[in-house]
């Protein structure tokens, strides 16, 4: 982003915050979220999936292609997985008359030298506390009742198995989006958010009258 327009979003994000003195930061615990879910894919991956690491352990063994190329489907499954996931998100923020765009935050993170997320997001619009939930839960339940309904069927153990994978990994990957909504559900049905891009994503808040 240009230094133009971060001058211009910093000129937007003030305009908008002095108009209302009852403004507040949004402030998501990130770090804590990524570890976490880091700690709960380690306990899955031990407790559902000892054969597929065992399998993993033992194609590294002979090289780190040999190993990558043995769960090439499951890796395809998730970048799948994770630009429909997104794309959902954005789909429900364009029906709520939304402008919604892509982005990549790349950080350091636990275990990982980077940790890169996309997300979806809708700058310098004011957006409902209802219309926020929506956004954050559409892909949980939409993708997870899929894949509830595949496992559900009769089908061969190898789609069942990757109806599963889907399952397992969409809910670990919605952890920010699942505690964003426990926490919106605290806020009173007036409140409206607001997001502004400087160096990085800054959301705030402020609740209505009834």
């Amino acid at each position: 982003m240009s230094g133009h327009n971060e001058s211009d979003t910093t000129k937007h994000r003030l305009k908008t915050l002095s108009a209302d003195p009852n403004w507040n930061e949004y402030i998501i615990p990130e770090r804590a979220i990524g570890v976490t879910g880091a700690l709960i894919v380690i306990v899955v991956s031990v407790l559902f999936y000892p054969e597929e690491i065992i399998r993993f352990g033992s194609e590294l063994d002979q090289g780190y292609i040999s190993a990558l190329q043995s769960i090439a489907p499951e890796i395809g499954l998730i970048f799948l997985l994770v630009v429909v996931h997104e794309c959902i998100h954005y789909a429900v923020a364009v029906a709520e008359g939304k402008k919604p765009q892509f982005g990549l935050k790349v950080r350091k993170t636990v275990g990982l030298p980077l940790e890169i997320n996309p997300y979806v997001i809708a700058l310098k619009q004011r957006i409902s506390r209802n219309e926020n939930i929506l956004v954050l839960i559409a892909p949980l339940i939409l993708i997870n009742s899929l894949a509830v309904g595949v496992l559900l069927l009769p089908m061969p153990n190898k789609v069942s198995y990757y109806a599963e994978l889907v399952f397992v990994v969409n809910t670990i990957g919605s952890i920010q989006d699942i505690y964003n909504v426990i926490r919106l559900l605290g806020f009173p049905k007036t409140t409206e958010f607001v997001n502004f891009v400087d160096d990085e994503v800054r959301t705030f808040y402020t609740t209505q009258s009834e």
